[in-house]
């Protein structure tokens, strides 16, 4: 069984629910998620975790993600990217100059209002937007705040703007290239998206399906690697209340102070080193305790 952590390249062609399947079965492995839903259109960076590590997702920060675009100008589809039915053209772009451009594309950085696009995983009355859109139904979707953090052009060869970009969660890539777009008096559609980072895991560190079938469990992060929480010892008396998922207190630990804020999260290990749990410093009947939240024995 695996128990731990790959960034994988997702390929592009395939969604990342299937991309899933695809390698539970490759490596008969029942246990195994993802974090940052990936377009199907789209390559790049996922994290999937196996084993006891799909016990990590809910801590693993993806608040900021890159990705490398292109994009094209004078169509757009339905779906906002190559996979939809084209909806509306035009020759506006040939009256658009490179400073035109730049100009336009740098009031994106900030935050910002997006209308997520029809086609997304987000529910509508309990229900898929994509499988909305597929039955030609479009429903009114409310604005998000997102934050474009960085955007760097990489090219200009109008009609097609490359681009690079650094946003936070729940920003659609789609969404934006359609907003560009329109700021620039035309419409657009999504060519091509390489996502490069997601929160800690980099493509300069990504693998393959075939590295992962060749090299097996050696490739694996182990599953408190790419958690960004602080580190406490848990006494070695004091390991049956942990095995147990019952709470700490602070003379339970090897460290005379734990610095944490209320309700966060960390991260526990044995007097050997052995990770254990991830727990929250909290309150109980007017108490400070340390509950673990998610226990690895």
């Amino acid at each position: 069984m695996f128990n731990g952590t790959a960034n994988i390249i997702k390929p592009p062609g395939i969604s990342s629910g299937y991309f899933i399947k695809t390698l539970r079965r490759i490596l008969d492995e029942k246990k195994a998620g993802h974090t940052g839903t990936l377009d199907p259109a789209a390559a790049g960076v996922l994290a999937v975790c196996f084993g006891k590590a799909t016990k990590t997702i809910p801590f693993l920060d993806d608040s900021k993600k890159s990705y490398i675009c292109e994009m094209k100008l004078g169509k757009t589809t339905d779906s906002l990217d190559l996979d939809g039915k084209v909806i509306r053209e035009d020759l506006k772009w040939n009256k658009l100059s490179q400073a035109d451009v730049l100009r336009e594309i740098s009031k994106f950085e900030g935050k910002s209002q997006q209308v997520p696009p029809m086609y997304s995983a987000l529910h509508h009355q309990g229900k898929r937007l994509y499988r909305l859109a597929r039955k030609g139904i479009e429903v009114e979707r409310e604005a998000r705040e997102i934050e474009v953090f960085s955007l760097s052009i990489l090219e200009i060869s109008l009609p097609i703007i490359r681009f690079e970009v650094e946003v936070s969660r729940g920003c659609y890539i789609r969404a934006l290239v359609r907003d560009i777009a329109e700021s620039l008096n035309s419409c657009g559609v999504m060519t091509f998206l390489l996502r490069t980072q997601s929160g800690p895991f980099k493509i300069e560190t990504a693998v393959t399906i075939e590295d992962l079938e060749e090299k097996g469990s050696e490739i694996l992060l182990t599953p408190e690697e790419p958690l960004d929480l602080a580190e406490y010892t848990v006494k070695d008396s004091s390991f049956f209340r942990i095995e147990n998922g019952n709470y700490l207190l602070a003379k339970d630990f090897v460290e005379s102070e734990l610095n944490l804020e209320l309700e966060e999260d960390f991260l526990c290990f044995s007097e050997a080193g052995r990770f254990l749990a991830i727990a929250k410093f909290t309150t109980k009947d007017d108490y400070q305790i340390y509950q673990p939240v998610k226990v690895f024995i």
